[in-house]
């Protein structure tokens, strides 16, 4: 193999290995306030995500992070996370969460784009899920 074969077959790999990020849902309600009221839900529904909301999907490290999510009142947990880390929302009431943290300063190579992850389960165990757009700066 050739090394100009040889550079373009490790391009064209390393693009293949690059994530695409999802297009920001709909719920997605970061100008939206007040937030909706959680709606009542069976214990066997299916669990929805009714609003979300953070201050930034773009963040520079040392700040503080927050967000918060209305589902139904079916769901027990919510949790948020990408391949770096994972949080475990802690619930506020009925439908209700939200959390705080300080994103700490990182290495340089965990500085770029990830695909983040809301997932909302019911006590079965059945997941809603969101995908958003999330930087690391």
């Amino acid at each position: 193999m050739t090394r100009a074969l040889a550079t373009c077959l490790m391009l064209v790999c390393a693009a293949a290995c690059a994530s695409r990020l999802p297009a920001p849902p709909a719920n997605d309600t970061n100008a939206m306030e007040p937030f909706p009221t959680p709606r009542v839900a069976a214990n066997d529904a299916p669990p929805e995500i009714l609003a979300l909301s953070f201050n930034s999907l773009d963040v520079r490290r040392g700040t503080t992070w927050t967000g918060k999510f209305v589902t139904t009142t079916n769901v027990a947990s919510v949790e948020v996370r990408t391949n770096l880390f994972s949080i475990d929302v802690p619930r506020r009431g009925f439908g209700k969460f939200a959390f705080s943290v300080d994103l700490l300063d990182v290495p340089p190579i965990f500085v770029r784009a990830y695909r983040l992850r809301v997932l909302a389960r019911n006590s079965a165990g059945v997941v809603a899920e969101e995908d958003l757009p999330f930087h690391i700066r």
